[in-house]
């Protein structure tokens, strides 16, 4: 059997058509995932073997790599790939880790040639890995070993961990993991979306972007503050209480989100709540929110202070009252704002323009907003520059996003190394 075997397996692997060979039912094979136990040959292939279990119904493959060695009904053993138990153990990290903002992360790794003790060293220090046993495991990237999943807890900053295996023959290290840990820093966000103006058209997609921005943020560390179809009063409530937490806080970012109706007049621009109906310019500066008094609200106090500003206006809709208006500039869109150091203002169109609500979900610089922040490792201002290159390419130019920006660090919002 052991030469037909052999034989086969050469014959086959030189031809283009083959079918397997049965064998013998008294031939066995250990396996080379160690195991430890004999199993029953049933088909042989040029590149590997089906074998059956006594707890399983069908057949099972392994390749032929993988045999340890075949043992035959005379006694005679076939070795394919000696495995030596007294060999050192091997380690290979099974996890791809270089940063993280918690200070305990879970860390794998899979161990082989049977290890008797593992340890782990996080920054030169030894600890026991807590582990019941070493049991084989069956899965991608570790079939045979033993897999060690192990919380770490790291210091500010670099952080050096490496696991050391050991067993009769020695101990064996693994490759050193090199984590940068940085607390996570404190972001707060308001977000506004009105649709449901009172007076005016009424617009299909604020409620949607506001309440994905508002999901997203979140998940990206932001302390949230949402508002959907705010009135007067509830806007300049949430505009107060926004304010006067980014003044009394240590923020690493402090960002406003705003769709709906934006107006601007004489230069500045106007939010407008959902229940306002100004009969003129003049009503309007009284009645409606400033944009530049939200932006002092986020200018920082201290000259020294590290908080980045983000001002995010997808408002540059028409102006839905100018028609009813006995005096008007009837000027589209908003108008340009100046940044204060360490800020960035972001328009879903240039100013002058007005931008397209969309007959999706939500709008197209929201929707194309959205998938850049889920980007990882992305600068602050590529995100923009990545909208803003969608969202000319999906409106035919008709909408070109810009950005006022006097930024004075670097700042990367979905962060993972």
């Amino acid at each position: 059997m052991k030469q037909i075997f052999t034989l086969f397996a050469l014959t086959c692997s030189a031809l283009c058509h083959w079918e397997p060979a049965v064998a013998d039912a008294a031939d066995t094979l250990y396996l080379r995932t160690r195991e430890k136990k004999v199993v029953e040959i049933k088909e042989v292939y040029p590149d590997q073997v089906k074998y059956k279990t006594a707890n399983e119904k069908g057949l099972l493959t392994i390749p032929i790599g993988d045999i340890a060695e075949i043992v035959y009904n005379n006694g005679i053993k076939d070795v394919f790939n000696a495995f030596h138990a007294a060999g050192k153990p091997e380690i290979k990290w099974l996890s791809n880790i270089s940063y993280s903002d918690k200070p305990e992360i879970r860390l794998s790794a899979c161990v082989v040639n049977e290890p008797e003790k593992i340890q782990i060293e996080v920054n030169g220090v030894p600890a026991q890995v807590t582990t019941r046993s070493f049991k084989t495991v069956k899965e991608e990237g570790c079939s045979g070993g033993v897999r060690i999943s192990q919380q770490i807890a790291l210091k500010e900053g670099k952080n050096s961990i490496r696991l050391i295996a050991s067993n009769k023959s020695g101990a064996a290290p693994s490759e050193s993991l090199s984590i940068l840990y940085e607390k996570a820093k404190k972001r707060i966000a308001l977000v506004i979306g009105n649709s449901k103006y009172q007076s005016g058209s009424k617009l299909q997609n604020p409620e949607n972007d506001a309440k994905a921005i508002s999901q997203k943020l979140t998940g990206l560390g932001f302390t949230v503050i949402e508002r959907i179809d705010a009135n007067q009063g509830d806007l300049r409530a949430a505009v107060a209480q926004f304010g006067s937490s980014v003044q009394s806080q240590d923020f690493e970012v402090a960002l406003f989100y705003y769709a709906g109706h934006g107006i601007q007049v004489a230069g500045k621009n106007y939010l407008m709540p959902v229940d306002i109906s100004p009969q003129s310019e003049m009503e309007l500066k009284v009645l409606a929110v400033s944009a530049d008094e939200i932006l002092d609200q986020m200018s920082a106090t201290d000259e020294n202070s590290q908080r980045t500003n983000i001002m995010i206006l997808d408002a540059c809709r028409d102006n839905p009252l100018s028609r009813t208006w006995t005096r008007s500039s009837g000027t589209k869109g908003l108008a340009s704002m100046s940044a204060p150091p360490g800020t960035l203002i972001t328009f879903s169109t240039k100013p002058g323009s007005t931008a397209l609500d969309g007959d999706g979900k939500n709008s197209p610089y929201t929707s194309e907003l959205l998938k850049a922040l889920d980007v990882p490792d992305l600068r602050l201002e590529d995100i923009f520059r990545t909208v803003r290159v969608r969202v000319m390419e999906l409106t035919n130019r008709q909408q070109i996003p810009m950005e006022n920006s006097l930024l004075t660090r670097e700042l990367i919002l979905n962060r993972t190394r």
